[in-house]
């Protein structure tokens, strides 16, 4: 028989799925979109995925075309920041989530229904809590529903609320209960929940106590796009050392990490030798761009590919006290055979060890202490760094790590 029509047969017979997902997956240049574009990547090897999602920026017609590998059918329902804005504040006046009003479209929701009409779907992909409301049209009610949760949001809202003072503490307060409320009905009438660690998933059986089972599945790493430098050499010396974080750099937990660090830290460091840090990623806030003035610390912003700073940098670190789930920022950088040092929160979720493949760090002390003897041993340097990668390539590959996935969404018609 024809290799096309072959081809063509096994199309057919796969089941056909609705991915949703608050933000458009590509470029995967920040933790959810990393996570979400390789979902879909693996999604499209076994079933006919048609993906609607909500955008608060431009998608160029690139990176359509890419995306379109993988999809069937493919809804971008652009959202404006005044929009946005607007049902987020009428959303104060109610029960829902801010998040869950700011990330509501009626284009979208009226696109899943007709291509639901015109061919059902046999099982709903949910990324994130805030797109779970778009599943619960009347028509999607015997839908196979799995809910890939990533984290305990409510946990974060929970803790920002702690730590302000108000009006954001009652803000924070607010949305904590919302998202709480909307994690349980979630548990619920989903056939199946996911997190982004076993640690997470089993604080979301705690919180939320779901009817349904709650499994992590951890994120990933493309081994084959961060890896070691190829050619040349890294700075072996001791006269500098140089350090490296990557991340969004308006994101809440990224901003109040660095800021941390390049206060409680780098001054130390700085009496110990002339330590530097580049701090990479996308829309640095002014509260980052100010710390450009501490000795020391470069504001790099955001570049085209972050892999050439990597190889540049001597140690990577990421001095999150605000994290869930499994940081990609250290993934990253320790399949590119960079020894990296974390915070107790930036460890969650990784399975490695300190001393071994990584070190954590949780005093500003801990910091100086780890980090100059990093600094003084160019061999210790190299060795964490070859250990790293190679848990990275042994534990952490995409491929391992998602199979998990869809073996479990396999049997959620069953569930």
């Amino acid at each position: 028989m024809n290799e096309s029509i072959l081809l063509c047969e096994e199309f057919v017979k796969r089941q056909n799925i609705l991915f949703l997902t608050h933000r458009f997956p590509y470029p995967p240049n920040r933790g959810d979109r990393i996570r979400s574009y390789n979902l879909l990547r693996v999604l499209a090897g076994q079933f006919n995925v048609s993906l609607a999602c909500t955008s608060d920026e431009p998608v160029s017609e690139e990176q359509i075309r890419h995306v379109m590998q993988f999809c069937s059918q493919l809804h971008i329902a652009e959202l404006g920041t005044w929009s946005r804005r607007i049902r987020g504040g009428l959303a104060l006046l109610g029960k829902k989530s801010l998040t869950e009003a700011m990330f509501h479209s009626p284009s979208l929701k009226k696109t899943i229904q007709k291509w639901h009409g015109q061919k059902a779907f046999d099982k709903l992909i949910v990324f994130c809590s805030s797109m779970y409301p778009y599943a619960t049209s009347r028509c999607f009610r015997q839908t196979p529903k799995t809910v890939d949760l990533v984290d305990v949001d409510s946990e974060k809202w929970k803790q920002l609320a702690t730590e302000r003072s108000f009006p954001m503490s009652w803000i924070y307060g607010r949305e904590a209960d919302a998202v709480h409320r909307l994690e349980t009905k979630i548990g619920k009438y989903s056939e199946l929940i996911t997190l982004v660690s076993d640690a997470e998933a089993e604080l979301y059986r705690e919180r939320c106590r779901p009817s349904s089972p709650a499994i992590g599945v951890s994120n990933g790493v493309d081994t084959n796009y961060f890896g070691p430098k190829t050619q040349g050499s890294k700075n072996t010396g001791t006269s500098v050392s140089n350090l490296i974080f990557t991340g969004v750099l308006d994101y809440t937990p990224n901003v109040e990490g660095m800021i941390w660090f390049c206060k409680e830290v780098m001054p130390k460091l700085r009496d110990h030798g002339d330590f530097r840090i580049r701090v990479v990623g996308r829309r640095p806030c002014i509260n980052v761009q100010e710390l450009q003035q501490i000795d020391g610390v470069e504001i790099v912003g955001e570049v085209p590919d972050v892999r050439p700073y990597l190889h540049e940098a001597d140690i990577a670190i990421s001095p999150l006290h605000l994290a869930r789930g499994i940081q990609n920022k250290v993934l990253e950088a320790m399949a590119c055979g960079l020894p990296t040092v974390v915070s107790p929160q930036s460890a969650e979720g990784i399975d490695a060890t300190s001393g071994k493949e990584f070190y954590i760090a949780d005093t500003p002390e801990d910091w100086v202490d780890t980090l100059c003897r990093l600094a003084a041993s160019p061999e210790q340097r190299k060795l964490i760094g070859k250990a790293a990668r190679m848990l990275a390539e042994d534990r952490y590959s995409w491929s391992a790590k998602l199979s998990k996935f869809i073996d479990t969404i396999d049997k959620t018609d069953s569930m």
